[in-house]
């Protein structure tokens, strides 16, 4: 059998069932950006970890169906494959997350493998909160090429803010992604003025992009500043998984290279996609995929 490609991205952490009232779509930060990467030809992996259940079965056949490196996918033969209840209010979502495999992600041979050869090193905060996913990090960050980009999408939902953590993660960090709730979240908590100021300055970040909802986004690096108006998202969405393609764009326009002022057009209007659709990964047509390509350049293709 040959030896599985290598990512140019590699996703770690949490895989998650979204229960919605209409249904379960497959979901977890992580597993979304996975997913919106491998949309645009970027070469993806996601380490994880799922049940010895039917959920975790349905969960690997969706990842390798939408295009994903799946050797990294751990199966734990105790706990369940995650899930997160989902409410809509209004438009707006409201979680309720148990417990489950997601919480023991390892550092195994395979991950290092992975971890090794990628260009893109992607993470939240929300696995890392439990002490084995914690220390399974952390061993994965030594296995990172120094080149790599190191991504990092806090999950401060639900009143989830331990400092220590996320300082932790963002001094790992390259690239940053926060939205309105969480830079407000970031100034309150470590006495800042401006959560993209004090992330570039004393955590020494190299890119922040600040989401700002429907008012679109802020890109700012040490050299360059680029802010878009954002693009109205259409009726009838539920915003799951908006913030993860947003990510996803952002990440893949690094690795192109592109200009902050074309990631924030491509991905403030793949966003809005996403919050026009239903569950957090809808599948793009390939004219739309065609067009955020284009304003990324040939690498994104």
């Amino acid at each position: 059998m040959p030896e599985p490609s290598t990512p140019s991205a590699l996703c770690w952490g949490e895989v998650l069932w979204d229960l919605f009232p209409t249904g379960a779509c497959l979901g977890g930060a992580p597993s979304n950006l996975a997913v919106h990467l491998a949309a645009f030809g970027v070469e993806t992996a996601l380490v994880t970890r799922i049940g010895a259940d039917a959920l975790g079965e349905q969960a690997i056949d969706e990842l390798r169906a939408r295009g994903l490196e799946v050797s990294g996918v751990q199966v734990d033969s105790e706990l369940a494959t995650g899930r997160v209840g989902i409410e809509l209010e209004g438009g707006e979502a409201r979680y309720t997350l148990h417990s489950g495999a997601w919480q023991r992600i390892a550092c195994d041979g395979e991950s290092i493998r992975l971890l090794r050869k990628t260009r893109a090193f992607c993470f939240g905060t929300l696995s890392q909160e439990s002490e084995i996913g914690l220390q399974s990090w952390r061993e994965a960050l030594q296995h990172v090429p120094e080149t790599a980009i190191r991504f990092c999408d806090p999950n401060l939902r639900g009143g989830r803010i331990d400092p220590n953590l996320v300082l932790e993660h963002m001094r790992a960090a390259t690239v940053v992604k926060i939205n309105e709730h969480e830079a407000a979240v970031f100034e309150k908590t470590f006495g800042c003025s401006d959560a993209v100021t004090w992330l570039l300055g004393e955590m020494q970040v190299a890119l922040v992009a600040k989401t700002l909802g429907p008012a679109g986004a802020i890109l700012q690096s040490t050299t360059e500043r680029a802010e878009h108006p954002g693009v109205a998202a259409l009726a009838g969405g539920d915003n799951v998984g908006a913030g993860d393609a947003f990510g996803a764009i952002l990440v893949a326009g690094v690795l192109a290279k592109a200009s902050l002022a074309r990631i924030a057009e491509a991905a403030n209007r793949y966003g809005s996609f996403v919050a026009s659709e239903g569950g957090a990964t809808p599948r793009p047509t390939a004219e739309f995929r065609h067009e955020i390509a284009q304003l990324l350049g040939p690498s994104a293709h």
